[in-house]
């Protein structure tokens, strides 16, 4: 059983090895790492621009690894297993391992770019002596001598690397403020937004109180009108019944007086 996962962990550090040293991950992080080391230099301060930059390299290496497992179907734990075993550094150069195990020390992230931004300065300078046919000292025979103008191109070179670490060091400040700045504009809107809700919310509530109080107003009124009117209806039945009722009470007074006066005639001529 022991020979077979050590024969499965030889496999798969074989497979990383292959993968280290192909183009799918040789090319991004040579790419990557040619396009940040300008910054860097061997000051023992490290600038807040080498930890964004730090960042950066963490989670390009952790793509470009999640890919690969997801690819050959390895699981995170075998990769890790066969990664820290012996056989990882006689499969793989120390070189290769480094841009791995840069992504989880920064002290060696560092370094590593460091030196990258020194081959970069040799390459000009090799680039800039070739162009002149001529090759300096220091690139052939190791001797520390310039000549008068390889110093001057050394001197330019450096104000040029100079400049374009300021550069980008004012860009990064640039996007943090932009980032500050429209963090700041979405966290206004959202404040407004919030705000606005609330005004509406008192505007429903104040016109829902204005309704109920029309409403209650309208019905007291409406009470304070039908009640004098049914009063005033009641009388008016009531009168007729009352001016009859005197009229036949005349009536009869007039018909009784009648009757008298007719009964006294008719005594009298007896």
């Amino acid at each position: 059983m022991a020979a077979e996962e050590e024969a499965e962990v030889e496999w798969v550090v074989d497979s990383i090895a292959g993968f280290l040293r192909g183009p799918a991950w040789s090319v991004p992080i040579l790419e990557f790492m040619e396009q940040k080391c300008e910054v860097f230099d061997d000051e023992e301060e490290s600038k807040l621009s080498y930890t964004e930059i730090y960042q950066e390299y963490q989670a390009l290496v952790e793509k470009l690894i999640e890919g690969y497992l997801k690819e050959v179907g390895i699981s995170e734990e075998k990769f890790q297993e066969a990664f820290s075993s012996p056989l990882a550094k006689t499969h793989t150069s120390q070189a290769i391992l480094q841009t791995v195990l840069a992504a989880e020390d920064f002290r060696l992230f560092k370094e590593m770019m460091v030196q990258k931004n020194i081959e970069m300065q040799l390459q000009a300078i090799r680039i800039i002596k070739e162009r002149n046919g001529v090759l300096p000292d220091c690139l052939t025979d190791g001797s520390d001598v310039f000549s008068e103008i390889e110093q001057q191109e050394m001197k330019i070179l450096r104000e040029v690397l100079r400049k374009s670490k300021e550069e980008y060091e004012i860009e990064q400040e640039r996007k943090r403020t932009e980032e500050k700045l429209i963090f700041g504009i979405e966290k206004k809107f959202q404040n407004l937004a919030e705000l606005e809700e609330h005004h509406l919310r008192q505007r429903e509530d104040y016109l829902k109180k204005k309704r109920d109080m029309l409403m209650a107003t309208k019905k007291e009124s409406r009470n304070n009108v039908l009640s004098p009117t049914s009063t005033d209806q009641k009388n008016e039945e009531l009168s007729p019944k009352e001016t009859i009722s005197e009229e036949k009470q005349r009536l009869l007074q007039k018909r009784k007086m009648l009757a008298e006066k007719l009964k006294e005639e008719v005594i009298n001529k007896r």
